[in-house]
């Protein structure tokens, strides 16, 4: 693992945390996914899934199936990896193996699929683009629950955990809960981006600051390099808010 060391320290004075800058690795990736709860790096290069560790990198690819569209590591010892042009997901274990495989398009009312992501037991949160509603379906029985009434407008951003899925158009910002309730629906404040975070969320504005919930609470605000950098790809996993910027992944402490 090759580090970057700066000697800058970020450290951002703000209304209710701090960015401080802990660690930097060079990267080169066309996807940057983010890192799990056991700080294992994953990223696609060239459609294939690196999972890279202090011990080893270890790689998945399946190139009969498409360009990799995304990518789930909230549980790492299932791993999502969703290939859009075949409308299918593909499980992994943690080493990377394949456990099972999902094609929607085997599945009565699943034509066309918008997002996939993990959630609880056997299930997943799926966003139906056909109907422009969301769905849990369980894979294993078939069962399927509806989710939401139709949502207008593409989705712009959108995050979840096992328990949560959030959800962002260009005029709205949706939260439902597994069991089929909406949370909250409420205009968009203006964000670009959400992500989950203990179980509520923390949305990107445009103008480079975050804000927890969808009542706009400033928590921190990007430094100027990344606030300017359009090609940066962000994850929140815990404390912890990782940044690529094309050539380094940099890890932020939010204290």
């Amino acid at each position: 693992m090759i580090r970057f060391c700066f000697f800058l320290l970020f450290c951002i004075p703000l209304q209710a945390q701090q960015l401080v800058l802990q660690d930097s690795v060079a990267l080169k990736a066309d996807l940057f996914v983010g890192y799990d709860n056991y700080n294992s790096l994953y990223f696609v290069k060239n459609n294939t899934l690196n999972k890279r560790s202090k011990e080893q990198t270890i790689s998945y690819a399946d190139m009969s199936l498409g360009t990799i569209e995304s990518v789930d590591i909230i549980n790492p010892l299932k791993v999502l990896v969703y290939y859009a042009n075949f409308n299918t997901v593909v499980l992994l274990d943690n080493t990377l193996n394949e456990i099972e495989r999902i094609n929607f398009n085997e599945v009565d009312g699943f034509a066309n699929i918008e997002s996939v992501s993990m959630a609880i037991s056997n299930s997943l949160w799926v966003f139906n683009k056909d109907n422009q509603q969301l769905e849990l379906f369980n894979y294993r029985s078939g069962q399927r629950i509806l989710i939401s009434q139709p949502i207008s407008g593409n989705i712009i951003s959108q995050d979840s955990s096992f328990n949560f899925y959030f959800l962002l158009t260009k005029d709205q910002l949706v939260s439902f809960n597994v069991y089929g309730s909406i949370l909250e629906q409420t205009n968009n404040p203006g964000f670009t981006a959400i992500w989950e975070y203990k179980n509520s969320l923390i949305g990107l504005g445009a103008d480079g600051k975050f804000y927890s919930g969808s009542a706009g609470t400033k928590q921190f605000e990007l430094p100027e390099h990344f606030a300017k950098n359009t090609q940066k790809q962000l994850q929140i996993n815990g404390d912890l808010l990782y940044i690529y910027d094309g050539d380094f992944v940099f890890t932020f402490k939010l204290t």
